[in-house]
């Protein structure tokens, strides 16, 4: 039979569709329509049951997200609910009490967890970025950090960190011995003047900061409904640092809107944030550096053919965020 990577689009839909009904021959649902929503780094399937509930299925690709990741993202979703008023998705378990089930078919032997969350209602953010609903966002952020700080973490919750912008064990292929031959004498310097930059910047944090964090709650992995946000995609979830959860989603800001627009955006996500916590000490730039060095370094090991160009588009934003110490100009 042929391996999946080799299949064409719709044969992997095909096989992956298999999957989702051999997973959701787990739970005590009476579907009557399973219907496919995406696949770009997980399989999503909008699930409608006969009395018209609504649900999501996630199938994640192998070896992206651990099970222990997964795991933990159910458990801080199973808390939030628990302890505060923000609007988080619920993880439906199995009718054996899964809330992460490894699922295989002979076809595809290798296991993709599963997991059922009911639907998060409502548009995506990103097509209401104004100051009221940034303001909101902040104050979203605030009350998620406030609880990744206090929350008791349960056995089976992840230790992995994200205290490094190479987190998740992927090679360095910017710097040192290992960087690419893309990598010139002249942009050589400059990527690593921001790899030491950011690496100092991680290292200068207050470890007593460290709490659970979303780790990438942009402005679409929200929804507004009503007026209120509904976060969603918590599959990130790790320990780490307030200044760079904060970095992640303000730079995905940055990239949407404008270098005219965003200072007015940012200002107001400040002051929902601040009006219930204290805005951490760190500055969230070096963080953003960290992306776009983490970027930079994916294009490098999986797209190698776009790397000089991204080179050429990054070096520049370096360049100015030395000279300046803000980010503009973003490709």
């Amino acid at each position: 039979m042929m391996p999946f990577a080799s299949l064409t689009r719709v044969g992997r839909l095909r096989r992956m569709r298999r999957l989702a009904a051999i997973a959701l021959g787990h739970y005590d649902l009476e579907a009557s329509s399973v219907a496919y929503h995406g696949f770009e780094t997980n399989a999503m399937y909008r699930v409608t049951t006969r009395s018209g509930e609504r649900f999501m299925l996630r199938l994640a690709v192998p070896g992206r997200r651990t099970r222990e990741d997964l795991q933990s993202e159910a458990l801080w979703l199973d808390a939030l609910a628990r302890d505060t008023s923000i609007a988080v998705p619920r993880v439906v378990p199995t009718r054996e009490g899964q809330h992460v089930l490894p699922v295989t078919t002979g076809s595809m032997p290798d296991a993709w967890n599963a997991t059922l969350m009911t639907w998060v209602p409502g548009r995506l953010l990103g097509h209401y970025l104004t100051p009221r609903n940034l303001r909101l966002m902040g104050e979203l952020f605030a009350e998620l950090h406030h609880h990744g700080s206090a929350w008791n973490r349960p056995r089976g919750f992840t230790t992995r960190r994200f205290v490094h912008w190479l987190s998740r064990g992927e090679p360095n292929v910017l710097v040192g011995d290992g960087a690419v031959p893309a990598v010139t004498a002249s942009s050589g310097h400059v990527i690593s003047r921001m790899d030491r930059h950011v690496v100092d910047a991680y290292a200068a944090v207050n470890p007593e900061d460290l709490r659970v964090i979303h780790c990438d709650l942009w402005h679409d992995n929200i929804k507004v409904k009503s007026g209120r946000l509904h976060p969603f995609d918590f599959e990130d979830t790790v320990l780490g640092y307030r200044a760079h959860d904060i970095a992640m989603a303000m730079l995905d800001l940055l990239e949407e809107t404008s270098d005219d627009a965003y200072p007015r955006l940012f200002d107001a996500f400040r002051a929902g944030y601040e009006a219930h916590v204290s805005w951490p000490n760190d500055r969230i730039e070096p963080f953003q550096i960290g992306r776009l060095l983490w970027k930079l370094n994916w294009i490098a090991r999986n797209q190698p053919k776009w790397f000089d160009a991204a080179l050429q588009r990054h070096v520049p934003v370096f360049e100015r965020y030395e000279k300046t110490g803000r980010l503009t100009g973003l490709p």
